[in-house]
């Protein structure tokens, strides 16, 4: 029995169902995979760690905004206790951005704002607090908390500003230095007295 291929009688695919074409289209094909493969792979791995990347970096920037707002809460409760400062930097110790290695904290600065005639707010560079996470002043207290105004209709507007780096994951694919970061909140300070 004989087979016509292609208008062509071959006793070939008729012995053994094949022909010896189709084995070596299935090789080409193979080939022609793991090319195609080695082109895509390179690409797909990149775009995979930029993912991976970019959920790490805004879960950072997610932790100290919560951070920022949890010591601005506290610096309103605490108003002008003596250790009103070190009371907020304990707690921010205690939020994710705080005990997280995906970041270091490297400044938190505590700060008066001076309310505007148009309502906004600004720095008043004379009453400026710097601090590491570990509580120790960086340079002078220039605004103390007993200075800080908490009467009620008159109580004090304060700022807080977390400087922080985020340390790349994925090495030099993405970025060689690491990214420096910072988050503000501004609260104004519960009176203390009526």
């Amino acid at each position: 029995m004989s087979v016509v291929h292609g208008g062509v009688r071959n006793p070939q695919i008729a012995a053994t169902g094949t022909s010896r074409g189709t084995h070596r289209d299935r090789l080409r094909s193979r080939g022609q995979a793991l090319v195609e493969f080695s082109i895509v792979a390179p690409i797909l791995f990149f775009f995979l760690l930029g993912v991976l990347e970019s959920g790490l970096l805004l879960f950072v920037v997610g932790t100290a905004r919560f951070g920022a707002g949890e010591v601005a809460r506290q610096e309103s409760e605490s108003g002008n206790a003596a250790n009103a400062d070190l009371a907020s930097i304990a707690v921010l110790r205690g939020t994710a951005i705080g005990t997280t290695s995906l970041a270091a904290i490297n400044e938190i600065d505590v700060y008066h704002l001076n309310e505007q005639g148009n309502g906004s707010l600004a720095v008043d560079p004379a009453h400026y607090n710097k601090y590491r996470l570990d509580g120790t002043v960086i340079g002078a207290i220039n605004w103390p908390p007993a200075m800080r105004n908490v009467v009620n209709g008159q109580s004090d507007f304060l700022g807080i500003t977390i400087l922080y780096q985020y340390n790349w994951k994925t090495g030099l694919f993405l970025a060689a230095h690491p990214l420096q970061l910072q988050q503000t909140f501004e609260i104004r300070l519960e009176p203390q007295t009526y």
